[in-house]
């Protein structure tokens, strides 16, 4: 399983900053309804969130890396449980967005090495 890991953690919280930004944008230039763009604003401010914790700033600030990882486990959870509640409530360009996010995260989450260096 090791070695699948071969995404070091600052180049992670590069890609997850990345999908964060997409998350929060896509719902506008989809043109989807206003639950999808709350859900997609709020989901993608705190994936940005959690990559932007991720940087040490020098004093000691930084999330730790445990933490980080049930994190990352959360939000992938989370954005499968946005796109269940999509697709229930009809809205299927909304819930194909968020699955996807959702695999997207599990993915970074299965090729990153969780080590500070």
């Amino acid at each position: 399983m090791t070695a699948l890991r071969l995404i070091p953690l600052p180049v992670h919280a590069a890609l997850e900053m990345l999908l964060g930004i997409v998350v929060g944008v896509a719902p506008f230039a989809l043109g989807l309804e206003a639950p999808a763009a709350i859900v997609g604003v709020v989901a993608g401010a705190l994936i940005v969130g959690l990559a932007l914790r991720t940087l040490d700033a020098g004093d000691g600030s930084s999330t730790p890396i445990a933490a980080h990882l049930a994190g990352d486990q959360g939000l992938a959870l989370g954005l499968a449980l946005a796109a269940v509640a999509m697709a229930v409530t009809g809205l299927a360009i909304a819930a194909a967005l968020f699955a996807g996010a959702a695999a997207a995260h599990l993915l970074l989450i299965a090729t990153t090495h969780y080590t500070a260096r």
